[in-house]
């Protein structure tokens, strides 16, 4: 019985040992806030934004406000993201370093007079469509690789960043695929973003 106790004791201090000497990406503080800056991904050529780390740090809410140039869209488009990531994958490399992967949706907005307006009846009769054409939701996955940068005396939590790429598509795209078979093919329906979030 002895020897099963001292295992036990063992075990749980090197479990605290492990969890002194891995990332600190925030969990010593109260709610921690991110910003985020993220390219293509539906959000925009470039978006910025923010949000916070809830569920220890499992699940990130977050704000976009992503721009298309004219040139590439006739007319300037500003998009607005709310997105939520859920990180049920986290493995620690070395004292600094993690690895994970996510999954989230989101929902977004685009304002810009080169998107037809799908309930405008002057442009689409009564129910042509049943959805709006400047509002779409989608899914995605992402990979991430973060960063805890390293503790002093005077910053005791320093910064962390983390990088991100997205994988995903929207309901729109994914319609066209299930009511058209022979086009777009599998590939032109998904899309794909990179970015990173520095978080305190």
């Amino acid at each position: 019985m002895r020897p099963l106790v001292c295992l036990g004791l063992m075990s749980v201090l090197s479990g605290a040992a492990r969890a002194q000497t891995g990332p600190d990406f925030g969990r010593h503080r109260g709610v921690p806030v991110f910003v985020s800056v993220q390219i293509g991904g539906g959000a925009g050529m470039v978006a910025v934004g923010g949000g916070v780390r809830l569920a220890h740090q499992r699940l990130e809410p977050e704000v976009l406000v992503g721009r298309v140039p004219k040139r590439y869209s006739g007319s300037p488009l500003t998009i607005f993201t709310f997105k939520t990531t859920y990180v049920p994958l986290r493995e620690t490399l070395g004292p600094h370093w993690q690895m994970g992967g996510g999954l989230g949706g989101f929902i977004n907005y685009t304002h810009g007079a080169t998107l037809l307006n799908s309930k405008d009846p002057r442009k689409y009769p009564d129910g042509y469509y049943w959805f709006s054409t400047r509002v779409r939701t989608g899914l995605y996955v992402a990979p991430r690789l973060s960063y805890a940068g390293r503790p002093s005396t005077q910053h005791p939590h320093p910064p962390g960043l983390t990088a991100y790429a997205e994988l995903g598509t929207n309901d729109l795209y994914f319609l066209s695929r299930v009511t058209n078979r022979n086009s777009p093919t599998l590939r032109n329906i998904l899309t794909l973003g990179f970015g990173s979030k520095v978080s305190w």
